[in-house]
């Protein structure tokens, strides 16, 4: 097997508690611990107690383990895992925290449990019970277990195989320690002997065990060698029996009367009920309508009335929980005397009652404090001393009397529900047709059970002995509670179990006190640990019997015993909680490997097919688990489905009929689970054999003879239905053996369930249909030995696609010709004889008696039913038709996981080395492209819609993936997709045409379409599963290929990094619609970045020069993609006008420049290429086709006259000194439908006093917070929500980041210019050096951006304008605006320029100025575009909502408030910047940086869209207006990880 189907991952979540879930696995798999994103740059220590190879496991002993990572510090790797080889059996706790010390804060925690090895499959095994009582003398167990063995199970489940008490109840065991004496002979004299076991850790440990054990174990031994039987023994540790010898000298074992005195009242009532049966069966209350004999529920009544009215009332049993008035009021008069009167205001309060510990009569008390507190007080109008006492003597008395009745209402309410609960037992005990129906109450039959006993004498304690030291010898018995709180105990003090009447109890056993651990009850936990490591030395497992009610913490240390004896045990569990989470919770604590549920509880036909889907195996057709390995979910508890249990009735037969049984025990037999029975059942024994009241023997094995075939002791293959079952546990085996783990159950009829078992690997199918007899079916359909065929066809036929080869088995019960009554044998345990069993096996279909072959339809082959009456069962073999087989061994051979074929391997092979061939603008054909960008090639192409699901969101590959990867993950065969699939190769063709359209794609199209033909010939059924596998191997294959094309930093990178740089390949594609112009005469330039998708995937809305030179350092140059960033700077260059890079390329036909900051951020481009790209200052140099002669002229596209690119940069740097000035060409609605006139007209600058480049107006928006009004309802048309104007932080910072390296390059002698020329009236010399022009810029920052963090200080900086001042310790936005509060708003502008120009900040300002930054603007993906306290501050974008208010109508808070995502990697990239001058740390730095983008990596994983949104609303909500992926947010944050590898 691969490593995906051995691999388990378990992802670690915040704050999650998994301690109610289960996490299967088995022994030789491998467990790895991953983190979701959101948790990666947390410092997460997982903890376990799994315990290290060779070491012993210790419970709660917690051992760190280490994660596997690349980086330096583990909280920087998104990909560190954690691998544990699992070898060792059992359930293994694990918890994570948050910090660096272990008892940090607890993130969560939960269990894992690990299978046990033992021979045989959990699914295959085949279990039958045994009563071990019931076999008689060791000498004669070997011929009775035979019947297990010639039934065909693998596995024996005993009873408990100790002395068992005088009761003879199997589950009543008088010595733990000790073989049941009946098994041996008369004079058989004991002796303790040592034997050796291997603990867990490879230790040899000796164990000592007595004789007769010794024997039993001989046996039980002997049927492992020779038989290959594995057995199972019942443990028994909540009670012990009443005849008990240690009982005598160790009463505290159990709940008594000292240890437990909140008992006592219930005891007394015990008594009471006790001696009220025995006058009843002595005829003294006949005068009172009381007779022995229960006939009616009026008796009932009766009886209840006389308890109420006579007996219960005498007892005063709420004396145990009150108080003594006049006692607590002696007490209080001495005390106030002695206090000497003194006295205190009035205080409101009311006194509780304290309840007596040792629960003696009237000896609860009150707190003396309290009483005088509350009643030692002033008293108006009080004249004296005397009388003030007298009026507290008076409040007291009435609160005391107040709370003895409170307590006697509550007990009174407790004793009603004793009565109704008497009354039920006296119902069920008398008269109930399933009870006993007990003829009359006699000194031994009482009309309740007692509650609890008295060891020795047997007699009664006095009332008056109740609270003495002879209580220690009165013990309570156990049993159960019907719907109770597993995890309290009901014997407990604060339970009211025993006073109530609600436990059906157990009168021959006695409840086990264990307390919270060994020094509570020393000699209990010694005995039992014994007992238990014994029987794990002589068992392969155990089942726990009533485990329900046995405390936790009794069942893990004595299991945790076990293990060290038998470290592979097996451990099943009769558990009955309330439901699956409180089922897990006892599987997690105790490592229970399987549960056992009854096939009994299901009422109609369906519920028991329901219970055979349910309990085991995944759908048929289930998806493959990817090569990375499955997701670990919580799982249902494995089940050991038994068709009836031992202390059960045998409802098969009696409430159903005896028909029913092989039909039942058939759809167990199939269940992909364990599976079981009790001995008996497959004999068809029509009764319950009772566990304590059945004495006679099973009968032996033995191969029939005609002269033993009738007798009553012998049991052989003809008996019952024994010979079906032999061959039903046989092919239960083998379906597990050869993983035959896929179910489906089709409810046929009413009455007929079928069941099919599937292979995922030959994809061969076992189907068994069943005919249910729930009910005694009408006689003609009951087929005789005289009339074999009942012709019953009333079925519908049974269509499979492939070819039945073979009926594994049919068979029925016929009735016999004299069908004998039955009776029951004295001596041994009989069946029905009345009926014998039609059978056969191994047969071709057309020897079948029950069916016959229909005409094939299509693919389908049909199966025919002649015969098919109630009570029968057919099990038929399916192949897939010879093509199929075929296509599926080429499949799977493509898949890789199977060798068979050569052909598929050769494929897949060749389909990688296409993939590998694939450019990146072929990779993001083949993998993605919108709705938008397929269609505007012309060619009628589209996303893939699903009816159902609706659209893909990508036309390629991955938006297949990205919709199956869920749907695969959460196995949901249910899905549309599935049904789209299933019903049609449309989405196969789909892939294989749109792939067949392009040249460079057509080879992988070829491959696919072999894949998909091969797919197409496979059953319908199959087709999601293996599509799902194809497509996802084929994305491997293709997102390889793409990240070996992006550089080191990318290829070898973090997932983190790599999901970030396929943004890359998602936005850079070719778009008819959207071109890049040629720089150069016949240079073709076919690639483009998408501004978003899918808002910006076409047209003039594709290509925006800011949103292109935002991302490109990020998506282009450090994707090591330097071709397609030089023609992105080259192509922009080319349209360069008025000294401005356009906004709006528009293919360079009609850009628009109506944006003052694309120019500035195309210079930070040809900076980050000349520093990024290898010899990347070549571009300085290279030519570029101008295509505006000048700025009033059209685009000139056949033009050959070129410059350098240094031409061109120092024309927007001499545009911009010079001035810029201009009109919009088409100024109007043709080009923006909003704004008004004045809005198109453009300027722009630099301020010579400060350097400043500046420009705008009130009227547009030339940065990147660009929204204009829309809304005429709201009044906001044609007005900008973020004019900007005047010097913009970033720009200003982005300019002198140009002209500054300018300077350098100047100086290096790389660039020509040494500076601009100046013919302002303000110059006072013709050129401005860009040293000069930098070292300006420099002077001036701070003083005109920086707002001191000291108010008064920043007041008188301001002067005038110190109105405006909103923050303090932040920089401004802006500088010069027309309104000038605008430029004191703080926004997420000032990182910018902090990353561009760092030098233009002083370290303790910026850092100031980011810490309030990240207080007040940084969100979860995104940073809040407006001081939140800003008074049009608001979080939210709904550009489609139109309204009357002004800043929220149609979208014009898009900038006030939502929270964008590129900036905030320019905020996290300056606050590692500036950190070091701050005193903190890189390593601090860097894990705040990881800290915020753990939410981002979140973002990536859970986007369909595999991208970051362009912006999101409040606090991260999302943003239905926003792209779903954005190129400045991708870009901008893979900046940050590349940074930060830089730094490190």
């Amino acid at each position: 097997m691969s490593n995906g189907d051995t691999l388990r991952v378990l992802e670690l979540r915040p704050k999650s508690n998994y301690d109610a879930k289960l996490f299967k696995l088995k022994t030789g798999w491998t467990l790895r611990f991953k983190l979701v994103p959101l948790l990666y740059a947390k410092n997460v220590r997982v903890f376990t107690e799994y315990p290290l190879p060779g070491e012993p496991y210790k419970r709660g002993q917690l051992r760190e383990l280490t994660w596997n990572c690349r980086t330096r510090q583990a909280v920087w790797d998104p990909d560190r895992f954690i691998d544990i080889q699992l070898d060792v059996a059992g359930a293994f706790r694990f918890v994570y925290t948050v910090g660096a010390v272990q008892d940090g804060p607890l993130e969560g925690s939960g269990y894992f449990v690990v299978d046990p090895q033992l021979g045989y499959s959990p699914d295959g095994i085949t279990c039958l019970t045994y009563i071990t009582k019931l076999l008689g003398p060791l000498a004669e167990w070997k011929s009775r277990l035979q019947v297990a063995k010639e039934s065909g199970y693998n596995m024996v489940h005993f009873t408990p195989i100790q002395q068992l008490g005088s009761s003879s109840s199997a589950y009543s065991i008088s010595n733990q320690l000790r073989l049941d004496s009946a098994y041996l002979p008369g004079n058989y004299i004991h002796s303790e002997n040592t034997v050796t076991y291997t603990t867990r850790s490879g230790e040899q440990k000796q164990l000592s065990i007595e004789s007769g054990l010794l024997e039993a174990w001989k046996i039980i031994n002997e049927m492992k060698s020779e038989w290959k039987m594995l057995s199972i023994v019942d443990m028994v540790w909540n009670h012990t029996s009443f005849d008990t010898p240690w009982l005598f000298q160790h009463p505290d074992a159990g709940y008594n009367l000292v240890n437990s005195p909140h008992l006592r009242p219930a005891y007394v009532l015990d008594v009471a009920l006790a001696q009220f049966s025995r006058e009843v069966a002595e005829g003294k209350w006949v005068q009172q309508g009381l007779q022995p004999e229960i006939r009616s529920e009026g008796d009932i009544e009766n009886t209840k009335a006389r308890l109420r009215d006579h007996v219960i009332p005498r007892l005063r049993l709420w004396e145990f929980f009150t108080v003594d008035i006049e006692l607590i009021m002696g007490n209080f008069r001495t005390q106030v005397y002695h206090l000497n009167g003194g006295t205190r205001p009035r205080k409101e309060g009311r006194l509780k009652i304290i309840q007596d510990p040792l629960y003696r009569r009237l000896r609860s008390s009150v707190d003396p404090n309290e009483v005088l507190e509350l009643y030692n007080v002033d008293w108006p109008g009080a004249v004296c001393f005397e009388e003030r006492i007298q009026h507290c003597y008076r409040a007291l008395s009435s609160e005391l009397n107040r709370l003895n009745q409170e307590a006697m209402e509550r007990v009174q309410g407790q004793l009603y529900k004793a009565l109704e609960a008497i009354a039920g037992t006296i119902h069920y005990r008398f008269l109930a047709s399933h009870g006993p129906r007990i003829p009359k109450v006699t000194e031994k039959e009482h009309l309740v059970p007692r509650y609890f006993c008295v060891l020795g004498s047997g007699q009664d304690l006095h009332w008056q002995d109740v609270e003495s030291q002879n209580g220690e010898y009165v013990l309570a018995h156990n049993g159960w509670v019907m719907n109770a709180d597993p995890l309290a105990n009901f014997a407990g003090e604060g339970s009211h179990v025993y006073l109530e009447r609600a436990l059906i109890v157990w009168d021959d056993s006695i409840k086990l006190r264990y307390g919270n651990g060994p020094r509570d009850s020393p000699f209990l936990w010694d005995h039992m640990t014994r007992y238990t490591q014994q029987m794990a030395w002589m068992f392969d497992g155990f089942r726990l019997d009533n485990c329900h009610n046995t405390p936790i913490n009794v069942a893990e240390g004595l299991l945790d015993a076990a293990r060290e004896v038998k470290p592979q045990l097996y451990l099943i569990a009769e558990l009955f909680t309330s439901g699956e989470d409180k089922d897990s919770y006892f599987v997690n604590r105790l490592g229970i490997n399987s549960l056992i549920r009854e096939a009994m509880v299901a009422g109609i036909p369906h519920d028991l097919g329901r219970l055979v889907y349910y309990y085991g195996g995944k759908p048929v057709a289930s998806f493959f688990p990817p090569p990375s390995g499955s997701m670990l979910k919580p799982s249902v508890t494995h089940a050991m489905f038994m068709d009836a249990t031992h202390d059960n009735e045998p409802g098969n037969i009696q409430s159903h009929c005896v028909y029913d049984a092989l039909p039942c025990t058939a759809l167990v037999s199939i269940a992909c689970c364990g599976v079981g029975s009790c001995r008996g059942y497959d004999e068809l024994v029509p009764h319950t054999i009772h566990v304590v009241e059945e004495h006679r023997k099973y009968g032996h094995w033995h191969e029939a003879t005609p002269s033993t075939a009738n007798h009553i002791s012998v049991v052989h293959k003809t008996t019952g239905i024994i010979e079906a079952k032999s061959v039903l546990n046989a092919l239960h085996y083998d379906l597990a053996v050869q993983g035959f783990n896929q179910v489906y159950v089709d409810q046929v009829s009413d009455n007929i369930v079928a069941v099919t078992r599937h292979s995922p690997s030959t994809h061969q199918s076992v189907i068994l249909m069943a005919h249910t007899a729930f009910k005694s079916p009408p006689s003609h359909t009951i087929p005789t030995e005289e009339r074999p065929c009942t012709g019953y066809s009333h079925v519908p036929p049974l269509s499979v696609q492939g070819v039945v080869q073979e009926i594994i088995l049919e068979a029925r019960l016929m009735d016999k010709v004299s069908k004998p009554h039955f009776v029951k044998d004295p001596l041994y345990i009989n069946g029905l004889k009345a009926h014998t069993l039609d059978m056969r096996t191994r047969i071709r279909v057309e020897d079948s008696k029950m069916c016959r072959m229909g005409h094939a339809r299509g693919k389908n082959s049909e199966v025919l039913f002649t015969d098919f009456c109630p009570g029968s069962v057919i099990v038929f073999r399916v192949e897939l038709f010879p093509e199929a087989c075929e296509s599926v061994q080429f499949i799977r051979s493509f898949l890789k996981k199977d060798a068979n074929t050569s052909d598929g391997c050769y494929l897949r092979d060749k389909l990688e080395d296409l993939c590998s061939k694939l450019s990146l603008l072929d990779l993001n054909y083949v993998l993605y492209r919108c709705d938008g960008e397929e269609r505007d090639e012309g060619k009628g192409g589209g996303v893939y819609n699903v009816p159902g699901a609706g659209d893909m969101v990508y036309c390629g590959i991955q938006g297949v993936v990205s919709m199956v990867t869920a749907i695969r993950d959460n196995n949901d065969l249910g899905h549309a997709l599935c049904d789209n699939l299933r019903s049609g190769d449309w989405l196969p063709s789909y892939i294989v045409n749109r792939l067949g359209t392009r040249q460079s794609t057509r080879p992988l199209a070829e491959a696919l379409e072999a894949v998909f033909t091969r797919l197409g010939a496979l059953p319908r059924y199959l087709i999601p599963a293996y599509f799902e596998a194809i497509v996802t191997a084929l994305h491997a294959s293709l997102i390889t290929s793409a990240l070996k094309q992006m550089g080191s930093f990318v290829s070898e990178g973090t997932s983190l990094v790599q999901r970030l740089a396929l943004g890359s390949v998602q936005l850079f594609g070719t778009s008819r619609s959207a071109t890049l112009p040629s720089p150069l005469p016949g240079v073709n330039l076919p690639g483009t970045l998408a501004a978003g998708l899918p808002h910006f995937s076409t047209g003039f809305m594709r290509c925006w020069g800011r949103d292109t030179f935002i991302a490109l350092r990020g998506l282009l140059l450090s994707t090591s993609r330097y071709e397609d960033a030089r023609h992105s700077i080259l192509s922009f260059a080319a349209c360069l006008r008025h000294g401005l890079i356009p906004n709006l390329l528009s293919g360079g036909v009609n850009p628009r420049y109506n944006c003052r900051d694309a120019s500035w951020w195309w210079l930070q481009s040809v900076q980050d290429f000349c520093k990024m790209a290898p010899n990347g200052c070549d571009i300085l140099h290279c030519d570029v086709r101008k295509l505006f002669a000048n700025d009033d002229v059209q685009a000139d596209f056949d033009r050959s006259d070129t410059v350098a690119l240094v031409s061109v940069m120092q024309e927007i740097l001499q545009k911009h000194v010079s001035g810029i000035k201009f009109r919009e060409r088409g100024a109007g609605p043709s080009i923006d439908r909003d704004m008004t006139a004045p809005g198109f007209n453009v300027s722009a600058g630099v301020d010579l006093h400060t350097g400043f480049v500046y420009g705008g107006s009130v009227h547009n928006c030339g940065t990147w917070m660009d929204k204009m009004g829309e809304s005429v309802q709201a009044g906001n048309k044609g007005v900008p929500a973020t004019a900007r104007d005047g010097s913009a932080v970033e720009l200003v910072g982005l300019c002198f980041s140009a002209v500054s390296w300018l300077a350098k390059l100047y100086k290096q002698g790389v660039y020509p210019y040494s500076g601009v020329s100046l013919v302002s009236s303000q110059a006072s010399s013709p050129t401005l050096s860009y040293a000069d022009w930098s070292t300006l810029i420099k002077d001036n920052f701070e003083a005109h951006f920086w707002i001191p963090n000291d108010r008064s200080v920043a007041s008188e900086k301001e002067g005038l304008e110190a109105p405006y001042i909103h923050r303090i310790g932040i920089y401004k936005d802006s500088f010069g605006a027309t309104k000038r509060y605008c430029d004191f708003q703080l926004r997420p502008n000032f990182p910018i320029a902090m990353v561009v120009a760092p030098e233009l900040f002083t370290p303790e300002n910026a850092w100031c100025a980011l810490t309030k930054a990240k207080e007040l603007l940084l969100g979860p993906l995104g940073m809040k575009t407006l001081d939140p306290n800003d008074q049009v501050y608001n979080g939210y974008y709904f550009n489609s909502s139109d309204s009357t208010n002004f800043n929220t109508a149609r979208g014009f808070s898009y900038h006030q408030g939502p929270e964008w995502v590129w900036v905030i990697g320019f905020f996290l990239r300056a606050r590692i910047m500036f950190a070091h001058f701050n005193g903190v740390s890189l390593d601090e730095a860097l894990a705040e940086a990881h800290s915020v983008l753990s939410a981002h990596a979140q973002a990536l994983v859970d986007s369909p869209w595999c991208g970051l949104p362009e912006l999101t609303n409040r606090d991260g909500a999302e943003c239905p207006d926003s792209c779903p992926v954005q190129a400045w947010s991708m870009g901008c944050v893979l900046e940050v990880l590349r940074d930060m590898q830089q730094v490190k």
